[in-house]
């Protein structure tokens, strides 16, 4: 009987330069589609919306935007949506939701509602037909491969990249 001295977490963190180079070659148009879709109706602020690992992409996308758009950038605070019923208003706004399964109920809640109110939303997962993936006008498809270890790295990865497509 073999023994396994390689966990799942040292495989993934190891894919992680070939994932990465997978999606800035297979995704630049589907992210540069999106740029021109806000380009062509800029946003007065950006709402990011992610739990977990995603959540700390959503800190660095939140530091890019506020940086390189001198735009207010705010984390979204799910709860209001979904336990309170008081959602911000968010039109004239980019709400992006990062989650690597996309099936977060309270992060898919909170692109529903932006989209209800005419903000422009941007999913970026890890799986394309995933109900955030639905509820978004705009997928990035983050292609990562499926994440077996507890910390989703290489989807972490991709999304810190992706954070700032412009």
């Amino acid at each position: 009987m073999a023994i396994r001295t390689e966990s799942h977490l040292q495989e993934e963190i190891q894919q992680q330069p070939e994932v990465l180079k997978r999606l800035l070659e297979s995704r630049r148009v589907a992210v540069e589609r999106v740029a021109d879709a806000i380009q062509k109706h800029p946003p007065d602020f950006v709402m990011f919306a992610a739990r977990g690992s995603s959540d700390n992409a959503a800190r660095y996308g939140q530091y890019l935007f506020g940086a390189a758009n001198r735009l207010p950038v705010a984390l979204a605070t799910p709860s209001l949506f979904t336990l309170y019923g008081q959602p911000p208003r968010l039109e004239h706004s980019l709400v992006v939701g990062i989650s690597q399964s996309g099936q977060s109920p309270d992060i898919v809640a909170v692109l529903k509602e932006a989209r209800l109110q005419g903000a422009q939303t941007v999913a970026i997962t890890n799986d394309r037909e995933s109900s955030l993936a639905e509820v978004a006008e705009h997928t990035i498809d983050l292609a990562a491969g499926a994440e077996k270890s507890v910390a989703a790295t290489k989807t972490y990865t991709c999304a810190t990249r992706k954070a700032h497509p412009f």
